[in-house]
């Protein structure tokens, strides 16, 4: 296909502002249409084909061929470009694309005009011819076209799909738009629950649709949404299954009946769980669980051929076929196999506790052996089974709506379907004894009341309708979710459902909470002094100055000190063919003279090659030494040789930097011990390259032969006046070499004592007005969870010109590594950048902001800058947080377990007693074990004073009293939604496992009663990539492929998996840089200040100490403040 003409930057179709133009645009475009009486709307176009029939049909047709088939398509423009004279574009409709081929000899000017005049996105009707492109591309020669629909907004990139994964599910239509891959899942959903279907009605099943609002919900171990029903003034629920009703239809001599599905279940958001989801329920009358096993298998197995072609899926990266049968096993012969026990549900509870507690399973003491057995089977077996596996026969005990086994009544006819350890299915021969399910509802009762969140709650009116007589049946449910993201290979449920739930946007309106249902419980026994804080008023603001928007770095910077580096690289070599031609004009000097000339030459280069890298950065200092530098070697060149080229040519550089004069405005740099250690080896290179370049060029002309061992002798001895091993016999390069080495060495024994006597790394401290100003400014806008990480002593301030916004940053290595987003009014933000990124060209540092909201990524990229997606901060919501729930249950055995030995207390730091700060402050020390203090954007970095009132602690004791953990939470300052963040978390190393899970869920709910709404936990980094099956590009599989690279050493994936535990909400956080190129830098340096990477000794002169608390301290020039 020809090279397309029409393209749009993914970064840019992001951009708010060319969203607006491009859309005004199209706009005028959209008017001109009508007014030409062009109706861009219409009612309807009648096709009579697709992509994919003419691909089918025609596909094998020679270049050049035509069909002299007629026919009519319509899709969408998602290609437009011109080659060779012809309008090209693509046309995609639902089953794939098409190439428009338009000629001006059979459309004419005005239609082929109105045809270029498309825009991408634009849905039309065609009518042309079938030909083949001389390329052999499948075409339609345009006869006419009609405007179907004109779209007013650009399209995301559709060469590398839409990437961001909160605007693919909040815009699914752009997602199916962009990304084919998106397309292909949603297809292979709809054959999954068409084939369902076709299997059911092809076995006599009926399919029906029972309520979605119930009285009262049942039918699984779940909170429910409670709704209300105003005409009938009734509380009601959304149904959390469709079990109950189903089986009520059984009784009323529907033999067999299926229903697909919405449930809802008021739960949390992961990547396994959403709040509503799809789900297949049949029963069969006169079945049993083994009727239902062939029926899951046909299901299964039946929608991966229609979907995929295969019943081979891709699992953990092996290989696993769905073609039945499928394994089926016992629970007791997956623990005896995995555990190397044996359990029954009869055995002495005891014995059951005992092994429970040998393997580590938490346990409740109104559980009998049958629940302990179950559990134990969770943690020791589950997990293993990849292939898929029928787990058969659980304890009654946890199935109170199953029938006892007819060999074993202490166990139930049910089986688990279990694919790469995740159910998939559940079944049951279902209980038909009406009494013996009353019986179990009344067991379920004691359980509930004993704490038991998974007890299923009871119906007496599903106990009457089974008095009406329910025979035998099996009965089968399918998460239709779960059974898509096997086939598909997907690990996020939101990739499978097209319209997934989310939380609000950022600025958009919420709803008010409904009240909390009962039930609920209580992990604190004690929460300390109740109280939200009341941030103070903003500190006085005066009324902002007009601004202009900062100008981004000079395009001369980069080729103008480029040009210098390599100048001075030439200019170190005595001669060199072409450019040393003097094109026969005389010697101006005699031989002494350019000898000296010579050298001279030499000491310009290397001045060159030291100033370039400051040109880059735009240093005015820079440039009046690179200006003077090039006029003395235009006249050294002039004199020298002549040499006519050298002499051009640095005559063109000095026009050059004279006539971009005006882009060199940044101040100098700070120095650092780093630029000491940097000159060093790059000079040893320049001058072995200068020593053997020389020597080289006279190897016909040397005594005795050159050598590597000589020439280092010559050229080493030669910079402090030594003779060398060689004799010259050319008397011009015996007069220059030996002085020219002198004068390198002469040259770089002043650069280096000029490096090491200035300051290593200045250090200018804000002085506290500064820091009050700056605290006053947290208080009043300090809402983000991660600005009160501002006030970290390390950290230097840039105060908006109104005084009302503060950025904090550090000035590392030509770098102001900026921590968060800036701190202010929201409305203030864009100024804010704009002055701190003025305030930045004008000292020349190039600009990293690490962890700041992707949602605001938009106001970075509308300044031109790279926006790269870092990882996820982990937020709590305490008033939606519970330990109730089957997912919630490592977190809640952790609790108990724990709980029995520990008590918890939530205080204020300075409710904090001196000798509770001191043992607090030694567990501090005992979990560093010596290792300095990490953090930089989420972290204070200093040890507990007991001093401030808004600081909270979360404290565990064990039974004798003493401390054996803590957790520190600093204040997020919001009147209407407050919150708090993780500063430390700190236990003995001794201590129970557990106990920060123990800590973080009690916190939670102590939390909770005082009306704090956000909790933010840890930073997870390039979380999403490790659970993300999308393909985001080229780039997001080389960003996915680091993470995984670094994850052995860093811990990512365990830090995400615990912070899962408890199912937060995570923010997307981003980093944010002004040149791609500095990436590596920036990494580095990030994790430097993050504290992940210490050199030691002089590692603390490359950037600001970690804990830099103790001497309030920051690496930035005056200027900043």
């Amino acid at each position: 296909m020809s090279d397309p003409v029409s393209t749009i930057d993914e970064s840019a179709a992001e951009s708010a502002s060319f969203q607006e133009s491009e859309r005004a645009h199209r706009l005028q475009k959209l008017d001109a249409l009508r007014a030409r009486g062009i109706q861009p709307y219409p009612a309807r176009f009648d096709r009579d084909t697709t992509a994919a029939v003419l691909h089918e049909r025609y596909g094998d047709l020679a270049p050049g061929a035509d069909a002299g088939v007629v026919v009519k398509a319509a899709g969408r423009v998602i290609g437009l470009r011109r080659h060779g004279g012809l309008d090209f574009a693509d046309l995609r409709d639902e089953t794939g694309t098409i190439q428009l081929l338009a000629d001006r000899s059979v459309l004419g000017d005005g239609i082929l005009r109105d045809f270029a005049d498309l825009d991408l996105g634009d849905w039309v009707g065609v009518e042309g011819t079938v030909v083949v492109s001389q390329r052999g591309e499948l075409s339609i020669r345009l006869a006419g076209f009609e405007l179907l629909s004109k779209a007013l907004r650009p399209l995301p990139d559709l060469r590398h799909g839409l990437t961001d994964a909160e605007t693919r599910y909040r815009q699914r239509y752009l997602d199916l738009i962009a990304n084919e891959r998106t397309r292909q899942i949603f297809d292979i959903r709809s054959k999954v629950i068409a084939t369902t279907r076709r299997v059911l009605t092809e076995r006599g099943f009926r399919e029906v649709e029972t309520p979605v609002l119930l009285g009262q919900a049942g039918g699984a171990a779940a909170r429910p949404f409670f709704t209300h029903h105003n005409a009938l003034d009734l509380d009601m629920t959304l149904r959390i299954a469709l079990e109950l009703p189903l089986k009520r239809l059984i009784v009323g001599d529907m033999n067999r009946v299926f229903e697909i599905g919405r449930v809802f279940r008021n739960e949390g958001l992961d990547t396994r769980h959403n709040p509503e989801f799809t789900e297949l329920e049949a029963y069969q009358a006169f079945g049993d669980y083994h009727d239902m096993m062939e029926l899951t298998e046909a299901i299964v197995a039946a929608s991966a051929m229609d979907a995929l072609g295969t019943t081979v899926v891709q699992i953990e990266g092996r290989d696993v076929d769905l073609k039945p049968p499928w394994r089926r096993a016992t629970m007791a012969e997956l623990i005896k196999e995995n555990a190397g026990v044996d359990m029954h549900p009869s055995m002495p509870v005891q014995d059951a506790r005992a092994i429970a507690d040998r393997l580590g399973v938490e346990w409740l003491e109104v559980w009998g052996s049958g629940k302990i057995m179950s559990e134990v089977y969770d943690a020791s077996s589950e997990h293993l089974l990849v292939e898929p596996t029928f787990v058969m026969d659980h304890p009654r005990e946890t199935s109170p709506l199953a029938k006892a086994h007819r060999d074993d009544p202490a166990l139930v006819e049910r089986f688990e379907l279990v694919v790469a350890g995740r159910e998939l299915a559940n079944a049951y021969s279902e209980l038909n004894d009406p009494v013996d399910q009353a019986e179990r509802f009344r067991a379920e009762a004691v359980l509930q009341a004993g704490g038991d969140a998974e007890a299923e709650p009871v119906d007496d009116d599903y106990v009457q309708a089974l008095e009406y007589g329910l025979p035998p049946t099996g009965g089968l449910g399918i998460g239709m979710d779960r059974l898509v993201m096997l086939l598909t290979g997907v690990e996020t449920i939101r990739e499978v459902i097209l319209f997934p739930t989310l939380r609000p946007e950022a600025g958009a309106p919420e709803a008010q909470p409904a009240a909390d249902g009962a039930g609920v419980t209580h992990v604190a026994a004690e929460a300390g002094e109740a109280g939200v804080i009341e941030p103070p008023a903003p500190p006085h603001a005066v009324e902002p100055p007009t601004f202009r928007a900062p100008t981004r770095r000079p395009v001369s910077l980069k080729p103008l000190s480029w040009l210098t580096g390599i100048v001075g690289l030439l200019s170190l070599l005595p001669s060199i063919p072409l450019i040393d031609w003097s094109f026969g004009i005389g010697n101006l000097l005699d031989r002494p003279s350019r000898a000296v000339t010579f050298v001279i030459s030499v000491v310009i280069g290397i001045g060159l090659i030291a100033v370039a890298r400051q040109l880059y950065l735009g240093r005015r200092r820079a440039w009046y030494i690179a200006v003077a530098l090039f006029g003395v070697a235009a006249v050294v060149h002039l004199l020298k040789g002549p040499d006519p080229i050298p002499l051009l040519v640095d005559l063109a550089m000095l026009f050059a930097l004279l006539w971009y004069r005006t882009d060199f405005r940044a101040r100098s740099d700070p120095g650092s011990l780093a630029d000491v250690l940097m000159f060093v080896p790059l000079y040893v290179a320049v001058v072995l390259t200068f020593g053997f370049a020389s020597l080289l060029t006279q190897a016909n002309h040397l005594e005795p032969r050159l050598g590597i061992g000589g020439g280092l002798k010559t050229i080493f001895g030669g910079l402090i006046g030594l003779n060398g091993t060689y004799t010259y016999k050319r008397e011009l390069f015996n007069d220059f070499f030996p002085t020219a080495l002198l004068a390198l060495g002469i040259a770089g024994a002043l650069i280096l004592l000029y490096l090491l006597l200035r300051p290593l790394v200045q250090k200018v401290p804000p002085d506290e007005s500064a820091r009050r100003r700056a605290d006053q400014i947290v208080r009043a806008y300090g809402r983000d969870t991660l600005a009160y990480f501002a006030l970290r002593r390390d950290k230097s301030y840039f105060f908006s010109s109104d005084g009302r916004s503060l950025i904090a940053y550090a000035y590392v290595r030509g770098h102001a590594m900026v921590a968060a987003d800036p701190v202010g009014p929201p409305e203030d933000t864009g100024r804010t950048l704009d002055e701190f990124l003025e305030f930045c060209r004008g000292n020349g540092w190039s600009v990293a902001f690490l962890a700041v909201r992707e949602a605001d990524a938009e106001l970075y990229r509308e300044r031109g800058m790279h926006v790269l997606y870092l990882g996820d901060e982990a937020v709590l919501h305490p008033d939606e947080f519970r330990l109730e729930g089957r997912r919630m249950k490592a977190v809640r055995e952790a609790v108990n377990r724990v709980g029995r030995e520990h008590s918890f207390e939530l205080l204020h730091e300075d409710q904090a007693p001196p000798e509770l700060v001191a043992q607090l402050n030694a567990i501090s020390e005992m979990w560093r074990q010596g290792a300095e203090e990490r953090g930089f954007t989420m972290e204070l970095g200093e040890d507990v004073k007991g001093v401030n009132p808004d600081f909270r602690i979360a404290l565990a004791r064990d039974r004798s009293g003493e401390p054996a953990g803590f957790l520190r939470f600093i204040p997020a300052y919001d009147a209407q939604e407050m919150g708090y963040s993780l500063d430390l978390m700190r236990r003995k190393p001794d201590s129970e496992n557990g106990l920060t899970e123990f800590l973080i869920a009690n916190a939670a709910v102590a939390l909770r009663e005082e009306g704090v709404k956000r909790l933010s936990l840890n930073f997870a980094a390039w979380g999403r990539l490790l659970d993300s099956a999308q393909d985001a590009g080229v780039w997001g599989r080389v960003e996915r492929r680091i993470a995984r690279g670094l994850n052995p050493f860093f811990q990512i994936q365990s830090l995400r998996d615990f912070n899962a535990k408890f199912y937060p909400e995570w923010l997307p956080r981003s980093l944010v840089i002004d040149d791609l190129g500095a990436l590596p830098k920036v990494a580095l340096l990030y994790a430097s200040v993050e504290g992940f990477l210490e050199v030691p000794v002089v590692g603390r002169f490359f950037v600001p100490p970690v804990r830099a608390a103790a001497t309030g301290e920051a690496a930035t020039p005056p200027a900043a403040r």
